[in-house]
């Protein structure tokens, strides 16, 4: 899994918070040898205390506590 991604976002709350989007590179033997191909993204706050779940281009929702937060 990679980091492909870091993005401030500003919660309903007011809060600032660091989502981190990582990417799993899924890795196969092809024809012309071992390969990797990028797989699912998967989105987390910064301090891991919850995964994120993606709405649109710019707004997020924490899992653990439904608050929707927005790129800032």
């Amino acid at each position: 899994m990679q980091e492909v991604g870091r993005y401030r976002c500003l919660g309903t709350s007011g809060q600032e918070y660091l989502v981190i989007e990582f990417q799993h590179m899924v890795t196969f033997d092809g024809l012309n040898g071992r390969q990797s191909r990028p797989g699912t993204k998967e989105l987390r706050l910064a301090d891991g205390s919850s995964s994120v779940t993606f709405i649109d281009e710019n707004t997020f929702q924490i899992v653990s506590t439904a608050e929707i937060i927005r790129k800032i």
